[in-house]
């Protein structure tokens, strides 16, 4: 089996930091405008794994993919909700009702296109639904000129027999111990082998030691690329490594003439960080998990 994204399967950083992040991102009159609100929830659409029985049910109302064959949130998400004040409680527990008949967990975004966002906010809460946090749909254009990177971390695609490696790798960096955390990781990695190469997962060493992974999915309908997940182990953070994954994968859709980036980045850290590297914010979404575990999967 071929590695995703064939030509970058190995990508080795060893040049040194420097100053002057945001003087680099500079856009040009040329370039494509950034993306809408509307464009940024589409990604979260685009993104969601899908399997063969997977159906999207989209009006302009509502946007849910559901998978009757999968009990995994990543198969199962609410994307868009525009429900009569009177009619949210019964919405959502129509949700839940069905993904309880089928054992599946689910996750629900609650973003600038759901109407009234606190009143299915407060629902889904009411319900037992666990908030996965606040994210930042934001956006940048991808730099023209090379970045900077990190002395001594070098970063390779994960292959299909280092899909085991990544998903451990990836649960340490996200502090998640549960067996279940690290089997979806697995699961999501070997099927990525079996599609278009649109998407690529990395794993980065420091000086020989494993210390992070990230994520990186093309999406050729939108012209855009998604820093679609991020996890540095906790003895490395704070050494500038994230930043330096971020530079990788730009550098990356900067040599493939990708000319717009976008992340949805937790608001209380990544979010703040990506603002420092010159990303724009666009807007918010809330995102609740209903049942199973969440953290760590479809963002940053």
């Amino acid at each position: 089996m071929r590695p995703n994204l064939v030509h970058m399967q190995v990508i080795s950083m060893g040049y040194a930091e420097v100053p002057g992040d945001r003087a680099m991102f500079v856009s040009v009159a040329t370039r494509q405008a950034l993306p809408t609100a509307g464009e940024m929830e589409r990604v979260l659409v685009e993104a969601v794994a899908r399997e063969p029985d997977s159906e999207l049910i989209e009006r302009a109302d509502w946007i849910q993919i559901r998978t009757p064959s999968s009990r995994r949130f990543n198969h199962n998400v609410v994307l868009r909700a525009r429900v009569p004040a009177q009619d949210v409680d019964a919405r959502v527990r129509a949700v839940a009702a069905d993904h309880t008949r089928r054992g599946a967990a689910y996750r629900w975004v609650v973003g600038p296109s759901s109407h009234p966002g606190d009143a299915i906010i407060d629902a889904l809460e009411r319900g037992g639904a666990s908030h996965s946090g606040r994210s930042l749909g934001m956006a940048m254009h991808t730099p023209s000129t090379a970045l900077p990177a990190m002395a001594g971390l070098e970063v390779e695609a994960m292959r299909p027999e280092t899909v085991d490696a990544y998903a451990e790798l990836c649960a340490r960096g996200f502090e998640r111990t549960e067996s279940s955390f690290a089997e979806a990781l697995r699961y999501v990695g070997r099927r990525s082998f079996e599609g278009p190469p649109q998407t690529a997962s990395f794993i980065a060493t420091l000086h020989g030691e494993p210390v992070a992974t990230s994520h990186l999915r093309l999406l050729p309908g939108l012209g855009l690329g998604y820093l679609q997940g991020c996890s540095v182990i906790p003895a490395y953070r704070g050494r500038g490594i994230y930043r330096a994954l971020v530079y990788h994968r730009m550098e990356v859709l900067r040599e493939r003439g990708v000319d717009r980036v976008v992340i949805w980045a937790n608001a209380s850290n990544a979010g703040i960080a990506c603002g420092r590297l010159g990303f724009h914010t666009v807007c918010s979404a809330d995102f609740y998990q209903c049942g199973g575990s969440s953290a760590g999967l479809g963002g940053e």
